[in-house]
């Protein structure tokens, strides 16, 4: 019995190397490739990081002490009234 080998296996064969690659060519591409890659691939890295930074703005850091520095905050406001 013969198995066909069609386009989809030839495509699955082809996504781990290159993403590897992509990824490579963006991490550390500028250090050891020529001039004009070079500069893309640092150019690349910097809109990655500005990317994901745009999207992880929208997130807030939990502070458990928040109501904690809030009494702390009024309390010294009503000191120094008093004083």
């Amino acid at each position: 019995m013969r198995v066909k080998v069609g386009l989809n296996m030839r495509v699955k064969d082809l996504i781990l190397p290159l993403l590897v690659g992509g990824l490579v060519f963006v991490a550390v591409g500028d250090r050891f490739l020529p001039s004009p890659l070079s500069t893309v691939s640092a150019s690349s890295r910097a809109q990655l990081n500005g990317l994901l930074k745009g999207m992880l703005d929208g997130f807030s850091v939990y502070n458990r002490y928040h109501k904690t520095e809030d009494m702390i905050r009024q309390a010294e406001k009503a000191e120094s009234k008093k004083r």
